[in-house]
């Protein structure tokens, strides 16, 4: 302030005594102008809340990437995972895996069978009925009535719950594996209306209804879907645009009958052509860096065939995975197999897309080794375009011949 009075002139120098020139009367002082009133201060908000982000799994790039939800205990499960669902998912990232993302497991398509009277009696609105008026029921249990998942209040409640499971314990999100299920099936099926089952756009209304009802109550979780849409390549490939877009709603499906259903029978392949749509049904869902869950499970099978689907499953999900986040389980209900060297193959990331070669066989390059794949029902044999050794260390010769239904990894030397 000081610095800026020192441009200012002096003070004039004023004569004290009276001037000879007559005086002359002053005109009045104008009238002060009012002062405007100042605008109030905007009161003071509070910023928005920051939201939580989201905790993902580590990145699978350059690993096989593996998840399961099949732990019945940490320490009778050996292989290493990255994500699990089920009560037992936290004990194992306690002890074996900090860096684990463990969801719960919840159904929204079913109550439980002991709940059954009390909504009949109280709330009937929330059940689903066949034509003849009578609840409808799973068709995996008999005893677990349907929910009507169109109903506000079911919506709420299914949310609610799933928030209190994830919140009471410590899950990072929650995997739902029956998603539209039974809205539409050949026998028994529940109507929308009257005696009318549900179209194609009214199960879809329904679900996406549902979905957006659960991604507002826990934002900052995640919800991996599985069900009607996602299951494996053929249902797919019959409602691609629906499944992709209800995808946007979660953060990862489950891919949960990859290469079988588990009620096939074991010695049941596919054909090369319904293989090669559940391979491309992978590679186009794992694009775009969302969570891929994928399983393959098979149970009562012998070991040299558990051995053979161990290592045919492994090798066409490799063939078909992309981004960051996919990962893979291979249920054969005997937890040893987790820690299989199939399973820990360290195969770095892929290099290219899969190639089918003029042999038949189908090949992928990756960074550390190479992936091959037979999916026909015949002996194929090629020609290997470098050096490569067994999972074991053992070298390999330049021409390997494949059995029907087989798969092969080989690695760098």
């Amino acid at each position: 302030m000081l610095a800026a009075c020192a441009s200012l002139p002096g003070p004039r120098e004023v004569n004290v005594f009276p001037s000879p020139v007559a005086y002359v009367t002053a005109a009045p002082l104008p009238e002060p102008t009012p002062t405007p009133t100042a605008p109030p201060l905007p009161t003071p908000t509070s910023p928005p809340p920051t939201a939580v982000p989201k905790r993902f799994p580590q990145e699978s790039t350059a690993t096989i990437g593996l998840w399961s939800d099949t732990i019945a205990s940490a320490p009778s499960f050996p292989g290493f995972l990255d994500i699990a669902a089920g009560n037992a998912a936290r004990d194992y990232q306690r002890e074996r895996n900090p860096l684990l993302v463990p969801l719960t497991k919840k159904s929204v398509s079913v109550a439980n069978g002991d709940q059954l009277a009390d909504l009949q009696a109280n709330k009937p609105d929330w059940l689903l009925y066949d034509r003849n008026k009578r609840v409808a029921f799973s068709s995996a249990d008999k005893n677990a009535p349907l929910l009507d998942i169109r109903n506000e209040a079911v919506k709420d409640q299914l949310a609610e719950d799933i928030a209190r499971a994830i919140n009471d314990g410590g899950f990072e999100g929650v995997l739902i594996d029956d998603v539209g299920i039974d809205l539409i099936r050949p026998t028994a099926a529940p109507v929308y209306t009257g005696t009318q089952a549900f179209t194609e756009q009214q199960r879809r209304s329904a679900v996406e209804g549902l979905l957006r009802t659960l991604r507002a109550r826990i934002p900052s979780k995640l919800i991996i879907i599985g069900g009607y849409a996602w299951k494996d390549g053929l249902a797919f490939a019959a409602r691609s645009d629906e499944a992709q877009t209800l995808a946007t709603l979660a953060d990862g499906i489950h891919i949960a009958e990859f290469l079988r259903a588990p009620i096939s029978k074991t010695t049941e392949f596919k054909s090369e052509a319904n293989w090669k749509r559940d391979v491309d049904y992978l590679s186009v869902a794992s694009q775009d860096n969302k969570v891929v869950l994928l399983t393959t499970r098979l149970i009562g099978a012998p070991e040299e065939l558990t051995r053979q689907w161990l290592s045919y499953a492994t090798t066409s999900y490799l063939l078909g995975k992309n981004g960051a986040y996919t990962y893979f389980q291979f249920d054969a209900g005997d937890p040893a197999y987790s820690n299989d060297p199939v399973l820990n193959a360290p195969i770095g990331a892929p290099v290219e897309a899969y190639t089918k070669l003029s042999s038949g066989i189908y090949q992928r390059k990756f960074s550390r080794g190479l992936v091959l794949v037979n999916p026909t029902n015949e002996q194929k044999k090629t020609s290997l375009d470098g050096a490569y050794k067994s999972l074991q260390g053992n070298p390999v010769d330049a021409s390997i011949t494949m059995g029907p239904r087989t798969g092969i990894i080989l690695l760098k030397p």
